[in-house]
């Protein structure tokens, strides 16, 4: 890292207010506010490791697509975890959690992604990998902000802003963006609230485009902090993030396996499902989104990983173990609105005869 940047006193906030103070050179961490620590940092020692994994877990997975080209365009040489978060304040569209430098007068207002404008050709860049448009003008700084050095997730992707709203725009195959699209409207159909996706060319590339569903009330806390916070990786029906999310949202949280175990989707990772804060309160489940791994082909018998066991031991678990929960849930309507004509006709639009009627087969058995 920048020996400069070592010898300089950064402080983590939420919004305004200083969660607490770092030196990086001396390894050292005062605590501020101990009740504004992401619920990812609580019930661990209050030591400088608390900065490492609040980096770690903030920066863009280095297996991203176009990540090089990304870090590149930034101006960032020193790619660890702390250096790249320094670099771009932390700034996210999860949350309000900020990096700013104790002795900086600039605040929450002056640098948030939502109000801010971000740099359009570092996210043309993040898309598309294409280098032409980085200049050393474009490296962020003082002036020139992005959301593209935080998040998980490997595909090639970026945030673009349109009007007044800012979506995130995705590089799949068309038979993804079509399962993204099509899981739209049966979330709907389930009444459990999903990203709506459109299928765009943007940037020359076919693309599925979602507008981001947070705001500065409105934040996400992905399921993998959530896990951080019981200090284990395993996700399973039988440990406590289970009975946590059990707690908040129990009819949700069994809307979102359904949906899962009718669509098959292989891809419900600890970073695609989450917690919705409204104003830093834990309200319910966060709006579904990512299902681009859908419809792939898999059967009952694959693994779930919410659960850690398979799609057709999870449906039987949600009609025992939560039959309080699931049996207030109006599946005969469900039913009822996939296995018409109108559904269908929408769902042939995006899937095969096959997968329409491989999906009604399971809707037979909620």
């Amino acid at each position: 890292m920048n020996t400069m940047f070592q010898k300089i006193e950064y402080c983590l906030k939420y919004k305004n207010d200083i969660v607490f103070k770092f030196n990086i050179e001396q390894r050292t961490i005062a605590m501020v506010n101990q009740g504004l620590l992401p619920i990812s940092l609580q019930n661990k020692p209050v030591n400088f490791g608390l900065v490492q994994k609040f980096c770690s877990d903030r920066i863009l997975m280095l297996n991203r697509g176009y990540c090089k080209e990304i870090l590149t365009a930034c101006g960032i040489e020193d790619q660890s975890d702390i250096n790249i978060c320094i670099m771009c304040r932390a700034l996210s569209f999860r949350d309000n959690y900020w990096i700013s430098r104790t002795n900086k007068k600039e605040t929450w207002e002056h640098v948030n992604l939502y109000k801010n404008n971000f740099s359009l050709d570092i996210s043309h860049i993040a898309l598309t990998g294409n280098m032409q448009r980085a200049t050393i003008d474009n490296e962020i700084g003082d002036k020139i902000f992005t959301g593209e050095l935080t998040g998980k997730g490997t595909r090639a992707k970026c945030y673009y802003r349109t009007g007044n709203k800012v979506v995130m725009i995705k590089n799949e195959t068309k038979p993804e963006i079509l399962s993204e699209v099509i899981a739209y409207y049966i979330a709907q159909a389930l009444g459990v609230a999903c990203s709506k996706y459109e299928i765009r060319n943007m940037f020359g590339k076919e693309c599925s485009v979602c507008e981001i569903l947070t705001c500065e009330e409105r934040e996400l806390i992905p399921c993998r902090d959530i896990l951080s916070y019981y200090n284990t990786n395993q996700m399973s029906y039988k440990g406590d993030y289970y009975s946590f999310f059990m707690a908040i949202d129990p009819i949700n949280f069994i809307r979102m396996q359904i949906l899962d175990y009718i669509t098959l989707n292989t891809d419900r990772n600890r970073d695609n499902f989450g917690i919705l804060a409204y104003n830093g309160k834990m309200l319910g489940l966060y709006p579904l989104f990512d299902h681009d791994s859908c419809f792939k082909g898999k059967s009952t018998n694959g693994n779930y990983f919410p659960t850690g066991i398979t799609f057709a031991k999870t449906l039987e678990l949600l009609k025992t173990k939560y039959c309080q929960y699931y049996n207030t849930i109006p599946v005969s309507r469900f039913k009822e609105i996939v296995c018409s004509g109108s559904f269908k006709d929408i769902f042939l639009k995006c899937k095969s005869v096959e997968e329409y009627d491989g999906m009604i087969k399971r809707v037979n058995n909620l």
